[in-house]
C-alpha cells in the first residue's frame, strides 16, 4: 500500500486519495474545501464521527454488504438468552 504523507503523522492511502480527487474534480471542489468542511461539520456535530465510520466500513456490492446493519451487534450469549426465551 502506498501512502501520501502530509505532514509527519497526517498520512493517507494514496489509492483512496486519488479515488476521492477523481469524485472532486467532477463536483469541481478540492480537498482544502473538503477537509475544511468535514472538520467544521464534525465540530457541529461530533456524532457525525460514528456516522462517517459506519458508511466507510460498510461493504457494497456484494450479498453480505446487504446484510450490514440489518442483523443486529448482539454477542453470543446474548443470542443463546434470546433464542431460548423464544422457545419456552
Amino acid at each position: 500500500m502506498s501512502v501520501l504523507t502530509v505532514r509527519k503523522n497526517f498520512v493517507f492511502d494514496k489509492e483512496l486519495v486519488d479515488s476521492v480527487g477523481v469524485i472532486l474534480k467532477e463536483k469541481n471542489k478540492n480537498f482544502t474545501k473538503l477537509l475544511t468542511n468535514y472538520f467544521k461539520a464534525i465540530t457541529k456535530n461530533p456524532e457525525l464521527i460514528e456516522d462517517i465510520e459506519e458508511k466507510a466500513k460498510k461493504r457494497n456490492a456484494s450479498f453480505i454488504g446487504i446484510l450490514d446493519g440489518k442483523i443486529g451487534g448482539m454477542d453470543y450469549k446474548e443470542m443463546r438468552k434470546e433464542y431460548h426465551d423464544n422457545i419456552s
